[in-house]
């Protein structure tokens, strides 16, 4: 990551919010400082980075926002509070001198973000988006219980979106177990994660900050009845087919499996989508018609893609097919879906 494309990507990042005066006004002034020159902060960033590669556009900015946002929550003293309306600040005013002063002498444990950490956004809209294909896959036309894993899922909040969201229609009881893979997951009753999580919104969202919090009560409330209602374990994104392999039985014909991913094979080149694919789909073939994979990401190579895509793959013919089945704008809740997607998801493979 090189100055001047962080310091693009940034100004790219302000232009998608306009209605979030502060995210906006951080990446800005965060673009100017770099175009101007290679403050120290910068050169630690860069070292922080060395070992990183961002493929998606947006996710080393995000990552650098989520971690001032994670030094407000975690520090009341830090200058950047009265300027966050999430930590109790306002909006009107310009945070740039408050950058400057916390850039200045940042801690040790913003660079340590950025060096090790990996954002984990919860969107209330987008985490429901597993629960249509499930329906019309698993419940429509099967009646079939399924197994439901998450990959990079944080603390699990989207597993448990029937719970926060209920879906009209949509039968929980078919939700035999809810898996999160993450490397590491997050844990709702460790301070620092949690605070971790609310750094993942944007620090003048304060609707996805309450819509965060609502879904973290309501997991919390489930797991204090079942401790195993969202299990959690350790997995790197590329070795999540082969824990499938390994950890959910696939001899059972009287059960499914659907595999969730959201913001991460968008975080893959080409070639790391190719073998993560074909990892999927021989994670899959055990499972023949009760297997589903459900992706939202954005448009596969569409440079600065705002357009997010609800994919469904499943096995057909021996072999993975895949279909859009709904399309969105980034900050948008209307959706556009394909009239294939009923006979693609319900009809049984021969």
């Amino acid at each position: 990551m090189t100055r001047e494309e962080f310091s693009a990507q940034c100004e790219r990042g302000a232009a998608q919010f306009p209605a979030l005066p502060v995210t906006s006004a951080v990446l800005r002034w965060t673009a100017e400082q770099l175009r101007r020159g290679e403050p120290p902060w910068w050169k630690a960033a860069a070292k922080a980075w060395e070992k990183r590669v961002f493929t998606a556009w947006s996710e080393a900015w995000g990552l650098y926002l989520a971690a001032l946002h994670f030094e407000a929550l975690r520090d009341a003293e830090s200058p950047l509070v009265p300027y966050f309306p999430s930590c109790g600040g306002t909006a009107e005013a310009d945070p740039g001198p408050a950058l400057a002063r916390f850039l200045a002498n940042p801690p040790p444990t913003f660079f340590e973000s950025l060096r090790e950490r990996n954002r984990r956004s919860y969107v209330a809209a987008r985490s429901v988006l597993w629960i249509g294909p499930a329906l019309l896959f698993f419940q429509r036309k099967r009646g079939l219980p399924f197994y439901l894993v998450e990959v990079n899922a944080g603390a699990g909040l989207n597993l448990a979106a029937d719970a926060a969201l209920p879906q009209k229609g949509f039968d929980s009881e078919l939700v035999a177990a809810r898996v999160g893979l993450d490397s590491p997951p997050l844990e709702l009753a460790d301070l620092a994660d949690r605070r971790w999580l609310t750094a993942g919104v944007w620090p003048d969202n304060l609707r996805g900050v309450a819509e965060l919090d609502r879904a973290i009560d309501v997991v919390q409330k489930r797991l204090a009845r079942d401790p195993a209602f969202v299990q959690l374990a350790p997995c790197p994104a590329p070795q999540a087919p082969a824990f499938l392999a390994k950890n959910i039985p696939a001899g059972d014909p009287d059960a499914g499996l659907l595999l969730f991913n959201m913001g991460v094979t968008a975080r893959m080149d080409d070639a790391e989508y190719a073998r993560f694919s074909s990892a999927v789909e021989a994670a899959l073939k055990p499972w023949g018609d009760r297997g589903l994979w459900v992706e939202v990401e954005s448009v596969r190579g569409e440079s600065y893609s705002a357009t997010y895509q609800l994919r469904v793959h499943r096995l057909a013919g021996g072999a993975l097919r895949g279909l859009v089945m709904a399309r969105f704008d980034l900050g948008s809740s209307a959706r556009a879906y394909s009239d294939a997607a009923p006979a693609f998801l319900e009809v049984r493979s021969k």
